[in-house]
């Protein structure tokens, strides 16, 4: 009642007034009404947020929608320069309802439906494209880095063994890597692992040593595999050992004075009376000047070529004399030199021989009479030598620099079948020497 009676009084009033001030006044009631009107329907809106043409959500306004849109741009242009979406996005007009999400919620939903895209370095090896970095200045840096990792010493001259260029490329933001990402994938670390397919007559140490591995490390990463059913041809996953991308050479060529010896020289005599000896000539090393070019390929040694020798003094063997009634001895003869590694676990590794102190070059002569059942480069080995002596026993000399001798060839006992090297995983010359009894490295001070 007190409505239409104010609504009655506000009539009355105005048939009083002035004609003008009757019109002005009916103007603003009309523009109030259409102000009101407009208010009310613009609370009424929202905006749908569309991703190639689908609604993906619906929030308050379009002001909000791009402000989420312009922080993800900015999010992803730390990766890269020119970032832009792949996919279309577009704005409509909706009715308001209860699908109403927060900014948040959008970041969210916009995050995993839009895929961002930028201009990257790349970096391609044989015209391949193997990783993408921010800009050029990383793509240099990762690459500098790679070279000093296997730098092996301020001597060697390092370049990479493959074409390697850096391009410019449209790249997805997510595949743009990190300097420490980007340098481990080209180290082939976290890559796609690699796989040995068994020969005839391997073993599971033969296995693990070619790939610098424990056989318990590549019993664990094949839990399936049982060694003693191990067939020829069977594939066997190796423990983080990927193929490098990209492969760092280093080269020097080096001068360096080595001391020679000659194996010792046993003549017969067949005056000396049975079981006796005598020494006719002591030894004396000799010393050479060696020109090397030396190649390391990730940081190991692959090659030592001999370039040039100049002989200052001239080795003399011992000469022994033997009466002709000897009996040769039927175990074998350690090579010489001094252990410096024994049998036996080295830094959380079995060590499957032991490390024999021996100067570059130094011949290498046979445990004992056998046949020779390898003679080549074998992994970590380097330049390696088996000889097969019967009943299971088989000998290893690794690291060498030269091979005399190949497979299938027989050996005499204390034969020349190879030098002293630092061939394969090796920080210096010396010789690894390995009994392998039916498959199973042995501790050589024992069958010596």
């Amino acid at each position: 009642m007190v409505v239409k009676e104010k609504i009655t009084q506000l009539k009355t009033w105005l048939g009083k007034q002035p004609k003008t001030l009757k019109q002005g006044i009916s103007a603003l009631l009309v523009l109030g009404l259409v102000v009101g009107g407009f208010s009310i329907a613009k609370a009424q809106n929202a905006c749908a947020v569309e991703v190639n043409g689908q609604v993906v959500a619906i929030v308050e306004d379009k002001v909000q929608a791009e402000k989420v849109v312009n922080w993800l741009m900015k999010e992803n242009q730390a990766k890269g320069s020119n970032v832009k979406p792949l996919q279309s996005i577009t704005y409509q007009t909706t009715q308001k309802d209860n699908s109403l999400i927060s900014e948040e919620e959008l970041k969210q939903i916009l995050a995993e439906q839009l895929t961002f895209e930028a201009t990257a370095s790349g970096i391609k090896v044989n015209n391949g494209l193997k990783v993408a970095v921010k800009d050029k200045t990383t793509a240099e840096k990762v690459l500098e880095e790679l070279k000093n990792e296997y730098k092996v010493g301020p001597e060697f001259n390092v370049d990479f063994r493959e074409k390697v260029d850096i391009v410019s490329v449209p790249v997805e933001t997510s595949k743009i890597l990190s300097l420490e990402d980007a340098l481990s994938r080209l180290k082939g670390e976290n890559g796609v692992p690699r796989y040995h397919t068994v020969k005839e007559g391997e073993t599971l140490w033969e296995i693990a040593n070619k790939f610098n591995i424990s056989p318990e490390e590549l019993q664990d990463e094949n839990p399936d595999f049982t060694p003693e059913r191990m067939q020829i041809g069977q594939k066997i996953k190796m423990v983080g050992a990927a193929e490098p991308l990209l492969n760092v050479e280093a080269t020097v060529e080096k001068t360096v004075k080595e001391e020679t010896s000659l194996p010792q020289q046993i003549k017969k005599n067949a005056n000396l009376p049975f079981g006796q000896s005598r020494v006719v000539q002591k030894p004396e090393n000799g010393l050479k000047e060696v020109t090397y070019k030396i190649v390391a390929v990730n940081g190991l040694e692959i090659e030592r070529q001999v370039l040039n020798v100049n002989v200052i003094k001239e080795a003399k063997p011992q000469i022994v004399e033997r009466s002709a009634q000897t009996v040769v001895a039927s175990r074998g003869a350690r090579p010489s030199g001094a252990i410096i590694s024994p049998f036996g676990q080295r830094s959380g590794r079995m060590h499957t021989g032991v490390d024999l102190a021996k100067a570059y070059g130094s011949p290498v002569g046979s445990y004992n009479s056998g046949r020779v059942i390898r003679a080549d480069w074998y992994g970590a080995y380097g330049k390696c030598v088996d000889v097969d002596h019967g009943s299971g026993v088989v000998t290893r000399y690794a690291h060498l620099s030269t091979i005399n001798v190949k497979v299938g060839q027989t050996v005499d006992k204390g034969q020349s079948i190879g030098n002293v090297g630092s061939t394969g995983r090796s920080t210096g010359p010396h010789l690894h020497f390995e009994v392998i009894v039916n498959g199973v490295p042995r501790n050589p001070v024992g069958y010596i």
